[in-house]
């Protein structure tokens, strides 16, 4: 083989390698991009099992709660359902007014949360859509934030953004005091906070809301939803 030959060769050979190695590189980048994020599990705090996921467009976490309580759903559900009953449960709760109601499972709504003292409060618009599968004795509800002509931004507070709450009560079967409950929860809440502050903060909220579900809906003074009785005898 003359020198010519022996160099287009060489050429042809770097040229391959090169190919095979960018497909190296790229290809598993690629998969990675396109798998979604695991729920990383963080412990179990104030009897809540708690995870979290990152996000593949910001810093924050999205965090998840679960704990089975014993307490009938149709009193879990009182509780939720009701716009009243927010100050009793929601953690660091300030104010909330209706904004539309369509039907009794859908509503937006603002509401307000008082921070500690040189931090700027909070407001959201949040629209939530709930879901009542009796035949499985599950109830679905899906939060996020909306824009409102109701509800403009106000001096009050800082705009927050909640991308996206998700909670499942679920009817344990057969044990009309146990109820199975989830949270998720993806929220921006602006401002200045720096990151790492914000996930501290939320790395306890799925504990404060449920547990705050909980002790809310085992007052005395706390009716069942008639619709919700029946669920945990379902056939």
């Amino acid at each position: 083989m003359n020198l010519a030959s022996m160099t287009h060769a060489c050429a042809r050979l770097l040229l391959a390698v090169t190919a095979c190695a960018a497909l190296q590189v790229t290809l598993p980048a690629a998969t990675a991009q396109a798998t979604e994020p695991l729920w990383e599990f963080v412990g179990v705090i104030d009897g809540v099992k708690v995870w979290r996921k990152e996000s593949a467009d910001s810093a924050l976490f999205s965090f998840k709660g679960e704990i089975t309580a014993d307490v009938h759903i149709a009193k879990i559900l009182a509780v939720f359902l009701d716009r009243t009953q927010r100050k009793h449960w929601v953690d660091r709760f300030d104010d909330t007014r209706e904004l539309e109601k369509p039907n009794s499972l859908s509503e937006t709504y603002w509401i307000k949360f008082k921070l500690p003292i040189g931090i700027s409060n909070r407001d959201y618009v949040l629209k939530a859509d709930g879901t009542a599968d009796a035949e499985n004795g599950v109830f679905t509800a899906r939060i996020k934030s909306v824009e409102h002509p109701k509800a403009p931004v106000e001096d009050c507070c800082v705009r927050a953004l909640a991308k996206g709450t998700y909670y499942k009560f679920e009817a344990i079967k057969g044990s009309p005091e146990k109820t199975r409950m989830v949270v998720e929860v993806s929220t921006d809440p602006k401002g200045m906070l720096p990151n790492w502050l914000v996930n501290l903060i939320q790395k306890s909220w799925p504990s404060k809301t449920l547990n705050g579900l909980v002790r809310r809906a085992n007052n005395a003074a706390i009716a069942p939803l008639p619709d919700y009785v029946g669920w945990h005898a379902r056939p």
